[in-house]
């Protein structure tokens, strides 16, 4: 059990993992801070955490965990924050999508005396905030772990016990490789889901063609109705392994259009394979739709 965990950012993911610690009774304390007015009393209401503060350092003061629940776009600020007040021997872990960046933020504000490991659950919502928290949010899931050579082991045990009491499922992957696999399974979706959203209803024919869209338009869109400032950041700070999955899934999409120009017969065998494709993946993984 730890003694006192502080939770940085109050959403969603924040929110889950203090309701989470608490159902799993992993925490003796869990104190809270959030810039968001109200989200503090409001994750202390609904019991993700046990008292809150108005300043972060008081938040983190005597934590021997710390864990960074914003966005992507907030940890280089939030990390130099963080290494001005926080007490030697604490461990740091992390929330967000992107892991190069923030790694490398953590080695550069955090003192030595500080161990910091990159997390990131794969998990999540279409809603946000603390008020769509849910202590369940981590079971079963993914949660990725990023440790450098530089990472004490005793802070890699004590974040995969935080792990293991959200009920999640680790898989330990270097930073790079892992914003190259995540480039491609959720940051590409989001600019896809995007690329259609703003395509089909910038079109001259949107006010009655919507009337049309059902289902599927619904499934592919989705994603477009994510958080813009938190997309952006993703952009910001994986664009490298973005940009190669963007170039191959251009190319793959010219493939298709020239195909279909032509009048291509052999479409189906392509289809085809896209469906075998996703079949064995929901089987390997056991998704349903």
């Amino acid at each position: 059990m730890f003694n006192r965990i502080a939770i940085i950012g109050l959403g969603l993911i924040g929110g889950s993992i203090g309701l989470a610690l608490h159902k799993a009774k992993a925490a003796q304390q869990v104190t809270g801070y959030d810039l968001a007015k109200g989200s503090s009393n409001h994750a202390r209401k609904i019991g993700a955490i046990d008292q809150p503060y108005n300043a972060l350092a008081d938040a983190i003061e005597g934590a021997e965990l710390v864990i960074l629940a914003t966005p992507v776009g907030a940890m280089r600020s939030l990390l130099q924050e963080v290494a001005s007040s926080i007490h030697p021997g604490a461990v740091v872990t992390d929330v967000a999508s992107t892991k190069a960046q923030v790694t490398s933020w953590a080695e550069e504000f955090l003192p030595p005396s500080v161990a910091f490991v990159g997390g990131h659950p794969m998990t999540g919502k279409e809603l946000s905030g603390v008020q769509a928290a849910d202590a369940s949010l981590f079971q079963g899931r993914i949660y990725c772990l990023t440790p450098t050579p530089r990472t004490h082991s005793i802070a890699i045990t004590k974040v995969s016990a935080l792990i293991e009491a959200l009920g999640a499922r680790i898989r330990f992957l270097e930073p790079a490789e892992h914003d190259g696999q995540v480039a491609g399974v959720s940051h590409l979706p989001f600019i896809a889901s995007i690329a259609i959203m703003n395509t089909v209803a910038e079109g001259p024919a949107w006010a009655d063609a919507s009337m049309l869209a059902a289902g599927g338009f619904r499934d592919i869109s989705r994603l477009a109705a994510g958080n813009p400032e938190m997309y952006r950041d993703i952009c910001l700070t994986n664009g490298e392994s973005l940009t190669r999955w963007l170039n191959e899934y251009i190319a793959t999409l010219s493939g298709l259009r020239d195909r279909i120009a032509a009048h291509d017969r052999n479409l189906d065998e392509t289809f085809a394979k896209a469906q075998q494709l996703r079949l064995e993946w929901q089987s390997l993984h056991n998704i349903t739709d």
